[in-house]
């Protein structure tokens, strides 16, 4: 084994609007709880895909923010507009929100402006989630952000992929990795053995060898937690990924071409020929 190997930190994000199930979170080793704004224009482009739609409001963030420590409230405002961007920003750091993500980034102005209205009152974060974003990552890679994250989603109905993890496999991720330096995020996961079609453990061994640095907990994960203790579980993600970056080359090579055999046998897009 490699002794001088470094070792990654895995950070999961929870998207909740309950007090007792946040501290529970955080109490668990859950890094952030995010509060979800982002609903405009989402049913219509996402119509006829498995995904989830918040309504999160103001409130739930004041209420979130009382029960969490500082440092770990996270706010996805909707995507960049001139009319509700502004208002959106102040509002979430109004309400003490620690870090704001703007989602379905489009060009480099969009991240700049919004840069510009927190003016440092809180960490500015991004998705990448649209075929735009993908061509303005060197420009994108300039600027003063947080952390950014690949929102698989949105992007695989802009490419109209075969499903959603196609971008791990494609060198989308790889990518995206070359040129940001900051804290990356990908895709979703659950308790390791969990997770359907492609169990959460096989995204967690590609998430190690992209250097994907953080994600966002899916929808199953609190169905899961209705049957297991959230801290054993939280503990077997981080453990899973651990573990994943003490692979050897030759184990990383078995583990890809087994994800690629299972993404490459499912077709999750309805439009995809």
């Amino acid at each position: 084994m490699n002794l001088t190997l470094p070792i990654r930190e895995f950070q999961l994000f929870l998207f909740s609007t309950d007090p007792v199930t946040a501290r529970k979170a955080i109490n668990a080793g859950i890094d952030a709880i995010i509060i979800d704004w982002e609903n405009q224009g989402k049913k219509l482009r996402q119509e006829n895909f498995d995904t989830q739609i918040n309504y999160d409001t103001y409130d739930d963030l004041c209420r979130i923010r009382d029960a969490v420590p500082s440092g770990q409230l996270i706010c996805r405002i909707n995507g960049f507009s001139k009319e509700h961007t502004p208002m959106e920003v102040e509002l979430a750091i109004q309400a003490g929100a620690d870090e704001i993500f703007l989602p379905m980034v489009c060009d480099v102005e969009q991240v700049v402006q919004t840069y510009n209205l927190i003016s440092g009152r809180a960490e500015l974060n991004i998705l990448v989630e649209t075929v735009q974003s993908l061509e303005c990552l060197s420009e994108l890679s300039k600027l003063d952000l947080n952390r950014a994250y690949v929102g698989l989603n949105d992007l695989h109905i802009q490419q109209n992929s075969r499903n959603i993890f196609v971008p791990l496999m494609d060198g989308t991720i790889e990518s995206v990795r070359r040129h940001f330096d900051i804290s990356l995020g990908a895709g979703g996961v659950t308790y390791p053995p969990n997770g359907r079609p492609i169990a959460s453990k096989y995204l967690i061994n590609e998430y190690a060898r992209l250097g994907i640095d953080f994600s966002f907990l899916r929808r199953t994960f609190l169905k899961d937690h209705l049957s297991m203790d959230m801290d054993y579980m939280v503990h077997h993600i981080k453990t899973a990924y651990y573990n994943a970056l003490l692979r050897t080359a030759e184990q990383i090579e078995e583990d890809f071409r087994y994800f690629r055999e299972q993404v490459g046998s499912w077709t999750a897009n309805p439009h995809y020929i």
